[in-house]
């Protein structure tokens, strides 16, 4: 029975056309996947009068300081290590043109502080009439890229914007993207 069934096998084969594969032609390696990229998405805040673009969905976060000031978080952080956030938090007293500089210094300070980077350089901006401060920092960990962020002192608020990308358009989207409402 063994040998009847390797007979049919053997004759099929021969009357059946071959078709020999030709040489494999030397391909290249193959492309690396782009990395999926979270769509950029409005986000707004009715509580922090806000709005701004950011990729994903931010992770929200309220922390309460030693001080009592009570932070608001709001965070992408994406899989290459690119990190969109923006924070806000109230001061529980009205400004001198003094203390706003002293109080948009040390908010520049703070999150610089908080990236555990040092300060490369700082500028003054504004926001609809309202003082601010521009930052570029370079984070103590060499494998970071160059971080950008912006501070702004509105009424007794002060928000802060930082984003750390190895691309200059993303950043820049995200802080042209802040408005106030």
């Amino acid at each position: 029975m063994k040998f009847l069934y390797l007979l049919l096998v053997t004759a099929t084969l021969l009357v059946s056309p071959v078709k020999f594969a030709s040489p494999a032609k030397a391909q290249g390696a193959p492309l690396q996947a782009e990395l999926q990229r979270p769509e950029w998405q409005p986000f707004c805040s009715a509580m922090g009068q806000f709005a701004i673009d950011m990729p994903g969905s931010p992770k929200i976060n309220t922390q309460i300081f030693s001080t009592q000031v009570i932070a608001h978080t709001y965070r992408s952080i994406l899989k290459n290590k690119e990190t969109y956030l923006l924070q806000y938090f109230d001061l529980d007293f009205r400004m001198s043109n003094n203390n706003i500089k002293i109080t948009l210094n040390n908010a520049v300070d703070f999150f610089v502080v908080g990236a555990n980077a040092k300060l490369l350089q700082v500028r003054d901006i504004s926001l609809g009439g309202y003082p601010g401060k521009e930052f570029e920092f370079q984070p103590l960990s060499t494998s970071e890229s160059v971080g950008v962020g912006q501070v702004f002192l509105v009424e007794t608020r002060v928000y802060g914007l930082v984003a750390t990308t190895r691309e200059p358009e993303n950043a820049q989207k995200f802080l042209d993207s802040f408005r106030l409402f």
